[in-house]
């Protein structure tokens, strides 16, 4: 109990570095963008921020998770020195693959010819990669609050960026020094500028504590590395489609392209209700995983592990309950013209919950070494994601693709839990944790259903149920 306690306790740190930054982009940039671009706009703002996390999973190659596995086992800057190799090799390889077929690839992104605004798109991968091991190895050891306040100096300094690059500089514009960076065209391209330039910012705050050297420069090392992360690659790929896909498939199954961006900027902007959930998976991931690696020799770490999982479930259940509860407050932090895709929160709040489980029980093959499970699951859920997201967007848009979410996670979840308990038996509560859960979905629905239009009523009837 008292290592839970130690978990729950470094998952409040880490959030401070997650759900503060989350919570700041949730109460100020989100209303801010929905409100500033028009429409589609914000969907080709939502679509290559999710074509940017594919090319993150792909580039950093599982470097963090097999950090934390083989830290312990060799010197702690000797497995930084080669993962950071490795990532130095994959960043230089794909800006220069981008930068001499940028016309190609602004096509086929359809963003009406926007090269420079794909060149920052690429600039915030590469610093996002290149500040990823850092950050790793400060939760190796530990340094959850150093993490925090550099993760909220990146998102303080994102937020001052966009004040100024989209609300400051157009009433100053007048000015002639400013006249010369200031084009009314470029809209959405300020929101990745103000980004690219916090990165920028914290990778120099960040290099004084690179444990980088040559001298450590072990190809053996990269090759058991890789060999151990490549199964987390792929999994992380697919696991992209299932988690980002579904902006992208809007894009490609509905075949006008401007109501195909529509539609991405509305399910976008309703996802991002779903914040709350996504910040608590994300905070619990950054504490949990190398909690769950360094008890992995212990005589109870089963039973810990089982712990963990009930109380997440619990937990996400809440927050499901709760924004579900009072979702006629959560409903305007977007402007009132995206408001109409509000029915798909219930089904992406609910495959968020699902993903959170999924993670909580794939801990068995990490462990165990054996993680093209990983990547057998996830393949699983991106096959459902990509099928039922061609079967169902053309005929029911957006919907479809929340719909497609949650059936992904869902089947994901199940899967890995039958599988896992074969392979490796936790005693998870599994009778226990599926009563309360079909007691709050039945609670949501009910909610839903009779949910009124006036507000006072509509909040009066969300705390009872909450």
């Amino acid at each position: 109990m008292n290592q839970i306690k130690s978990l729950a306790g470094q998952t409040l740190v880490y959030g401070m570095g997650t759900i503060v930054p989350r919570i700041l982009n949730y109460l100020l940039l989100t209303p801010f963008y929905t409100r500033i671009f028009a429409e589609p706009e914000y969907g080709k703002f939502t679509k290559l921020y999710a074509y940017s996390a594919f090319f993150i999973v792909l580039l950093t190659f599982g470097t963090e998770t097999s950090f934390f596995r083989y830290a312990k086992k060799y010197a702690q800057k000797t497995v930084f020195s080669n993962a950071f190799f490795f990532i130095i090799v994959t960043t230089l390889l794909s800006s220069t693959y981008v930068f001499f077929n940028i016309n190609e690839i602004t096509e086929f992104l359809n963003v009406d010819g926007a090269k420079t605004i794909v060149l920052i798109v690429l600039g915030i991968v590469l610093t996002d990669i290149l500040t990823s091991l850092p950050f790793a190895r400060l939760r190796f050891e530990n340094r959850a609050r150093h993490f925090s306040i550099l993760k909220i100096i990146n998102v303080l300094l994102n937020i001052g960026f966009n004040v100024f690059f989209l609300y400051l500089l157009p009433k100053i514009q007048h000015i002639e020094f400013f006249q010369s960076i200031y084009s009314p065209s470029f809209t959405y391209g300020y929101a990745f500028l103000s980004n690219l330039l916090a990165n920028g910012i914290t990778l120099l705050i960040l290099l004084p504590t690179y444990q980088f050297s040559f001298r450590n420069i072990d190809f053996k090392i990269i090759g058991v590395m890789l060999l151990y992360s490549y199964p987390i690659v792929l999994s992380g790929l697919a696991g992209m489609i299932n988690d980002v896909g579904d902006k992208i498939f809007l894009d490609f199954f509905i075949e006008d392209n401007f109501e195909g961006n529509y539609a991405i900027g509305v399910y976008g902007a309703n996802y991002k209700i779903a914040t709350l959930m996504i910040i608590f998976i994300q905070m619990f991931k950054y504490a949990a995983e190398p909690f769950f690696f360094r008890i992995s020799d212990q005589s109870d770490h089963k039973q810990i592990y089982a712990q963990v999982t009930k109380t997440f479930v619990y937990t996400g259940l809440l927050i499901f309950i709760g924004i579900i509860g009072y979702i006629d407050l959560f409903k305007y932090f977007i402007d009132v013209e995206y408001r109409v895709g509000l029915n798909i929160v219930p089904f992406v709040l609910l495959g968020n919950f699902f993903f959170g489980v999924f993670y909580n029980v794939s801990i068995w093959y990490k462990i165990t070494d054996k993680t093209r499970f990983g990547m057998y699951f996830t393949f699983v859920g991106a096959t459902i994601t990509i099928l039922l997201n061609a079967l169902l967007v053309p005929k029911y848009g957006y919907m479809g693709a929340a719909i497609a979410t949650l059936a992904c996670f869902v089947s994901m979840a199940l899967i890995n839990i039958i599988v896992g308990h074969k392979q490796y038996t936790i005693p998870y509560e599994w009778k226990k944790m599926g009563t309360i859960f079909s007691f709050t979905v039945t609670l949501a629905a009910f909610f839903w259903i009779f949910r009124s239009n006036n507000l006072f009523y509509s909040l009066l009837l969300g705390t009872l149920i909450i």
